[in-house]
């Protein structure tokens, strides 16, 4: 009785549902170092009440900082990978299931949200078991799982929002922000929205447009894991593949894998391609890890299932299947077992997410793209093409010309460049998962972003 009184007092004090409430008294027990209240339950929308969105929530002390939504891609990645590897207030010692306090969480100057989406992500289910979704779908249902949350957190209504995330999130950010404001009668504060390595146009997303990619191989060619031979043969026949999938272009493509002789993705990581590659026998208690399919240079096109090649799951694995753990962050049992990434029957809209910047930028949304700049699955190249691309369509002037901008310790973090509407961030030695590999950096950018505070220059 006197437990759930607490319950009731700490939810009256913090807001948010008693039911939700994570038990703090079990923090030692799991060697959680955190001592502030969190939430972690289900959002339930009304106009779809068969589906059931897994979320942790972090509030921060300031009851006004902004409301940062993250997502992580996939389609079919968790996005506790988010709240426990990258940017959340504990995270796990790479390689460990070991906890530790993140000095660098993005908890620290805004409430962090991070929701399993779609369903049939983590923990996320739907009561019929039917996971077919497409771009579309996903972006309508995780505007309604956005209007749950503030039904169930109704004292964050008038506070700015902010959506972040990586990857395939790319594509489920500006889907959503589309969705908010064509919703004339919304009142959802979107204040901007935060990309990393994102699939946003056919320069990065060559498979799902049928392109050769070119970007993909520009970049391994600037490290130096393709011939300069190869290299010049890539350059002499650009035009010709470089949004072509004709059979003279296949046989190119073939070389290129041959030479690279990248198939082994025990040996390569392509998501940090100076990173460490994390082993069968450490990855999972089960030893479980996933291959590439044949095409070794797409970002999405893994046999999905479990864990993306060479990625650390060691510490998600230890907790997120463990039944005591489940029960502390209030899991039913209507809910999977917890997966890295899940198989979903998911349609793409081939057009990526490119389209939809115009009229996003019209609406005065602030937009950061920023880019581990040792990322060799969605890489910097690409990215700053289409950044081009859009510039030269929308006749943006430049804000920033590129230069570079630096961490607390005076050493270079990376470089910058912001046109009219966007800024665009490159972290030094981050991959796929800026946040996993440089902390600090990532918690300067985003911070400085969002409070409008300039980057270091020295």
């Amino acid at each position: 009785m006197q437990y759930i009184l607490l319950l009731i007092s700490l939810s009256t004090i913090f807001g948010g549902p008693p039911s939700d409430l994570v038990d703090q008294y079990q923090y030692e027990y799991f060697k959680i170092p955190y001592n502030k209240t969190f939430y972690s339950g289900y959002l339930e929308p009304e106009e779809i009440f068969d589906h059931h969105f897994h979320y942790i929530f972090y509030p921060n002390d300031k009851s006004d900082v902004p409301v940062i939504l993250w997502l992580n891609g996939g389609p079919g990645c968790s996005s506790l990978t988010g709240a426990m590897i990258e940017n959340g207030p504990f995270v796990f010692i790479g390689g460990t299931p070991i906890f530790e306090e993140n000095e660098y969480s993005w908890a620290r100057f805004a409430h962090m949200l991070y929701v399993e989406t779609p369903v049939g992500v983590g923990f996320s289910y739907k009561d019929d078991g039917n996971t077919t979704t497409s771009d579309d779908v996903t972006a309508q249902n995780n505007y309604y799982m956005l209007q749950a949350f503030y039904r169930k957190f109704p004292e964050y209504k008038q506070n700015d929002l902010y959506i972040a995330g990586e990857s395939y999130a790319g594509t489920y950010i500006p889907t959503l922000v589309n969705k908010i404001i064509e919703d004339s009668q919304s009142n959802i504060h979107i204040r901007g929205m935060m990309i990393g390595n994102g699939c946003t146009d056919a320069a990065e997303c060559t498979k799902e447009a049928k392109y050769f990619p070119y970007y993909k191989f520009q970049f391994l060619a600037n490290h130096n894991f393709i011939s300069q031979k190869l290299s010049d043969y890539i350059e002499i026949h650009k035009e010709k593949c470089q949004f072509n999938n004709e059979q003279f272009c296949q046989d190119l493509y073939q070389d290129i894998l041959t030479e690279t002789n990248l198939d082994d993705s025990y040996e390569y990581n392509p998501y940090n391609v100076y990173g460490t590659c994390y082993q069968p026998p450490v990855q999972t208690p089960q030893g479980e890890r996933i291959p590439y399919a044949k095409n070794k240079f797409d970002p999405f096109d893994i046999i999905q299932g479990h864990i993306p090649p060479c990625s650390d799951a060691v510490g998600l694995y230890h907790y997120l299947r463990d039944d005591e753990f489940r029960e502390f962050l209030n899991i039913r049992s209507q809910s999977d077992e917890w997966a890295k990434c899940q198989s979903l029957n998911y349609t793409k809209d081939p057009r990526a997410t490119y389209h939809l910047y115009p009229k996003i930028m019209s609406k005065g949304i602030k937009i950061l793209k920023f880019s581990g700049d040792v990322d060799g699955v969605v890489p910097i190249t690409g990215t700053i093409y289409w950044i081009e691309k859009l510039q030269k369509e929308l006749n943006l002037p430049t804000i920033q010309q590129w230069r570079p901008w630096f961490k607390s310790n005076k050493q270079n973090a990376g470089n910058l460049w912001e046109i009219d509407g966007l800024l665009f961030v490159s972290v030094r030695n981050a991959g796929h998962m800026v946040p996993a590999d440089q902390k600090e950096a990532a918690f300067i950018m985003a911070h400085n972003f969002i409070f409008d505070v300039p980057f270091p220059q020295e």
